[in-house]
């Protein structure tokens, strides 16, 4: 039992943040390969497609690590490329959710996956009334690389994301692991270049999971110096969603928008987060029409 333990905390998916003992430099690291998978079954996404999402989740947790509580962070990446939208939406106590949307008239000049759009980051925190919100240019279009230019140059905090996915011969993610390292105040120029080059030296990260090395490690690989651990925490695709949710936004259509729906047979409600699906029963429309009828005496 005790092994069994050990394996399932292992293979858990979970982010560990680290910290400099003199606190110049900060990271964390995350392995995704749940988190991927899930999604990838929930919406049923094709390799490109999956690729993208697993990347943006990833950057989405690893920025949450970072947070507070249930404060959380959405990532929204729109292009002309092959992937015309993608969202992830994270929180520090470890959920994730999102999706994503293929382009149908994709430029046929871009190479990348998002190719020319915007970025636009929002932090949801405590004692804010307004999100925090950030847009920049796509850089690459690949996720990754545009992480790092809106952190270094929007929020003027040199970092470096790299977020590592492979796949099985059935197109199914066999490992996801995201890295971001960031320079804090007092790090000198020197520093920072020199915790780039090391970085550019880096194996792939899926190769240190199947060697074995733990996330803790390779923090240590990556961190200049020594190094604090601050927290390893679990992070799972999870949304929030369910039908009594649906039915607090569909009051607010109205009653005939209400009546309309059941007139013509709508009765099948689908999540754009995690695409699990609902289905609303008679007593559904029945206790909706209570609600709005009483709200009119």
């Amino acid at each position: 039992m005790h092994d069994d333990v050990k394996k399932l905390w292992k293979d858990r998916d979970r982010v560990v943040k680290a910290m400099t003992k003199d606190g110049l430099f900060r990271a964390a690291v995350m392995r995704s390969t749940g988190v991927a998978r899930k999604a990838q079954e929930h919406h049923g996404l094709r390799p490109l497609a999956s690729l993208v999402l697993t990347r943006a989740l990833t950057g989405a947790s690893l920025l949450a690590s970072f947070l507070k509580g249930e404060e959380r962070i959405t990532l929204n990446f729109e292009g002309d490329g092959a992937i015309g939208m993608v969202y992830a939406e994270a929180m520090q106590v470890g959920e994730v959710r999102g999706y994503c949307r293929e382009n149908a008239t994709a430029h046929p000049s871009t190479d990348s996956a998002l190719g020319t759009g915007l970025l636009k980051v929002q932090r949801v925190l405590y004692n804010n009334y307004e999100p925090v919100t950030g847009v920049v240019a796509l850089r690459r279009g690949d996720v990754t690389s545009d992480l790092s230019y809106y952190l270094t140059q929007s929020e003027q905090i040199p970092s470096v994301v790299i977020i590592d996915v492979v796949y099985d011969d059935e197109h199914t993610v066999r490992e996801a692991v995201g890295l971001i390292v960031q320079a804090m105040p007092g790090a000198s120029n020197e520093a920072i270049f020199k915790a780039y080059d090391a970085l550019d030296y880096l194996d792939r990260l899926t190769s240190y999971i199947d060697s074995g090395v733990s996330l803790e490690d390779i923090l240590r690989k990556v961190l200049p110096g020594d190094v604090d651990v601050l927290s390893s925490a679990p992070v799972d695709f999870f949304c929030r969603c369910s039908i009594d949710r649906f039915k607090a936004a569909l009051l607010t259509l109205g009653l005939e928008e209400i009546n309309a729906m059941h007139r013509d047979g709508h009765h099948e409600l689908v999540c754009q987060y995690c695409s699990t699906q609902y289905n609303l029963s008679e007593q559904d429309f029945a206790e909706m029409r209570e609600v709005l009828l009483a709200q009119r005496n």
